[in-house]
């Protein structure tokens, strides 16, 4: 016995995108496991030498990417010549006050010194600001000017992890990191 068609009606709504994102998330778990069976070195989880980073200039979302031949070191040295030198730019082998380069999206090298920049949404005494950074998990090194604080943390991809977990929390204006970047002579 035929069915009715008249009697048959396509999925709608809800119903309709549920075999859709069923079907994309199976696919993507094929082309994963299918990836994995080729090359099982990416079964790692991503570590903090990925090739792109990320960091909230104000509002808006700024990229970054590592420069896998250069490294930063701010140990204080007489004469050195400044703190970027030819190396491997991974979290292994950096001092203390290591830092990877990253090259950001206009092409200017950056470093992470240590610390983050905050911007209070607005004016607070010191013992409403230090009440304020206790509640996000952070140190104040001292203020800048009215709403500009500097956060204390290590040197490296720490302080821009930091950095934009403080921005995401939502409790600040903005948020970055303490930035080194390459002086250019005009």
């Amino acid at each position: 016995m035929a069915a009715d068609r008249s009697s048959m009606h396509a999925p709608t709504g809800r119903q309709a995108q549920r075999p859709r994102a069923v079907l994309a998330w199976v696919q993507g778990c094929v082309i994963a496991f299918a990836a994995l069976a080729i090359n099982p070195a990416q079964a790692q989880a991503p570590t903090a030498d990925a090739s792109t980073h990320s960091w909230h200039d104000g509002q808006r979302q700024r990229r970054l990417t590592l420069q896998p031949d250069l490294q930063a070191d701010f140990t204080p040295q007489i004469g050195k010549g400044g703190p970027i030198q030819p190396g491997p730019s991974g979290a292994a082998g950096l001092s203390a006050l290591g830092s990877p380069v990253l090259r950001d999206d206009t092409g200017q090298l950056r470093a992470l010194p240590g610390g983050v920049l905050v911007i209070l949404k607005s004016p607070l005494d010191a013992r409403a600001a230090q009440t304020l950074f206790k509640q996000a998990g952070v140190t104040a090194s001292r203020q800048l000017t009215e709403t500009l604080w500097l956060i204390e943390s290590p040197a490296g991809l720490a302080s821009l992890e930091m950095a934009n977990r403080l921005h995401a929390s939502g409790l600040f204006a903005s948020a970055q990191p303490n930035w080194w970047m390459k002086r250019t002579l005009k």
